[in-house]
Parts: C-alpha cells; structure tokens; sequence
C-alpha cells in the first residue's frame, strides 16, 4: 500500500495554516477524502406485509453529517509562545470566518473548500520545551454536500 506523500497546502478562513504555525500531518488526505455517508432510510414494518415498506425512494437519501479529526504539527519559538499560539489557534477555531463559527478549510491539491464547526481539540502531544507539539482537531461538517470548488 502506497503512503501519502504529498504535503496538504491548506488554507483556514483565507490565511495560511502557516500563519498559525501549523503544518498539516500524514492522514489528513485520506480524512478529507473519505466517501461522505448518508441517512438511514426510513421504513415500515408491520405484521400484514413480509419484509418492510421502504417509505422514501432510497435514491433520494441525503447525505449526514460527519465528524472529522484533523492531525497538525505546531510549531513555535517556545513553550510559552507554543501556549499562546495554541490558544489563538482555538479561539479562531470558535470564531470561524466572519465571526460565524463556520470555519472554511481550503485544499487547493483537492480544488475543495471544507465548510467545518470546531468541537475539540481531541488529542495533544507536546514535545517537551522546545515549543513544538502534534494536536489532532476534532470537527463536525454540518452538511458534507455544501464544499466549494
């Protein structure tokens, strides 16, 4: 099985992950490319008929949300200024583009832009005190239809 080799360009809410001295970690291609799913469907079982009645077309099943972890590199000068970044990496994660918690995440290698809520950062490794740490962050994408191109 082949290993992802290239590195994501990412960009969040129009700035560079750079910006935030983040650098994208092996496995967020395969997140980010990952078949969306759908809702169950909906159906009838009762006693009079064998099997069940199938109420909606199943051609016209939506698409659900999904809950993505994204896994990040950050890196800074110090422990100190790692904390600081760490915390201005969550409160724009809060506030989303344009203040409406709505994050976008923009893949120019996938010609997609993410549309993502932050929920937690779910994982957090730091690497003594040199200032770098990995954090795995967790979103839920409230409707995996709505992506730009």
């Amino acid at each position: 099985m082949r290993q992802e080799s290239i590195k994501l360009i990412m960009s969040l809410n129009g700035d560079d992950i750079e910006k935030y001295h983040l650098t994208s970690l092996q496995g967020n291609l395969a997140t980010l490319m990952k078949p969306i799913g759908y809702k169950n469907l909906v159906s009838n079982e009762n006693s009079s008929i064998d099997g069940s009645l199938i109420l909606c077309s199943p051609s016209m099943r939506k698409a659900q949300k999904r809950d993505l972890s994204l896994k990040f590199l950050i890196k800074s000068a110090s422990l100190l200024d790692l904390q600081r970044d760490t915390d201005t990496l969550v409160n724009v994660l809060i506030s989303g583009k344009n203040g409406s918690g709505l994050n976008e995440l923009h893949v120019p290698q996938l010609c997609k832009t993410f549309r993502l809520v932050f929920s937690t950062i779910d994982s957090y490794s730091n690497y003594g005190l040199d200032g770098w740490a990995t954090l795995s962050i967790k979103f839920t994408e409230p409707d995996p239809t709505n992506t730009a191109e």
